[in-house]
């Protein structure tokens, strides 16, 4: 997707708007293009898990969950697909394998997380990702 025109006008937004508005792309369409694709598939996983579940309510999704969720991208790096997988499959897991010691499984996490963002801040996959800048 990054080698695509679109995702090269995402990339060149995200580096750096005025530039790319200067260059002659649309930020207001490129914008409103990303927004759509998020909500499409923000949309289809909402119909995924309403199907699966059933019943959804306000209580079936907390601030914890939106916090797990948050970790995933990070542990695995923003813009890496396969990242954002490895970190929910390590974030899914890690509660089992840490089950002896259920009382400290956050701090596990955080400390984890502290960790990650001081020795490797572009995540476990990132730093692969397309940028302009050197």
């Amino acid at each position: 997707m990054a080698a695509s025109r679109i995702g090269r006008a995402w990339i060149a937004i995200r580096e750096d708007e005025i530039a790319s508005s200067s260059i002659g792309i649309n930020t207001t369409a490129y914008k409103l293009y990303s927004f759509a694709f998020g909500a499409f598939w923000a949309g289809l996983a909402g119909v995924l898990f309403a199907a699966k579940m059933q019943f959804v309510s306000p209580e079936s999704f907390t601030f914890m969950e939106s916090v797990l969720v948050l970790c995933m991208v990070i542990l695995g790096g923003l813009g890496s697909i396969p990242g954002v997988i490895l970190g929910a499959v390590i974030l899914v897991m890690l509660p089992e394998m840490l089950r002896e010691v259920q009382l400290y499984r956050m701090l596990a996490l955080g400390s984890g997380l502290v960790m990650l963002m001081i020795f490797r801040p572009q995540g476990l996959m990132g730093g692969k990702g397309v940028s302009f800048r050197g």
